[in-house]
């Protein structure tokens, strides 16, 4: 076997190993589902996920409705093997222009949970100014 057929097996073989410990994509949405705040002041369609082995919470979605610029909050709650539950918070800052792309990844700081729920979802409109 030649250098670079080596070479090229060692990286399909890396790249393999890599998906293999990225633990399985959990849907915490639909696929295209249409999420708002509770104002209706915001309303995105896209997929929130999360994959466990990273700790990887990822939000890929496009703005449909915006009141303007702003900032997004999206609220997740858990709860660990002991019962103690755990939130975290992605906090994007948005444009508000229709069609804005909104792709926005976050590590949890709690690894001791492996699957999330999403609990809100909250818009606060910048101060005019």
């Amino acid at each position: 076997m030649g250098g670079s057929c080596r070479k090229l097996l060692l990286i399909v073989l890396f790249a393999a190993s890599v998906q293999a410990t990225a633990g399985p994509r959990e849907r915490l949405t639909d696929a295209n589902a249409t999420l708002c705040d509770s104002a209706g002041l915001v309303c995105l369609r896209g997929t929130l996920s999360y994959r466990s082995n990273p700790r990887l919470l990822e939000l890929r979605a496009r703005i449909r409705k915006a009141s303007g610029p702003g900032m997004l909050k999206i609220r997740v709650v858990g709860e660990n093997r002991d019962g103690f539950v755990r939130r975290t918070t992605m906090e994007i800052q948005i444009r508000g222009n229709y069609s804005e792309i909104v792709n926005h990844r976050l590590i949890t700081d709690h690894p001791d949970v492996d699957s999330w729920e999403l609990e809100a979802i909250s818009f606060q409109p910048n101060e005019k100014g």
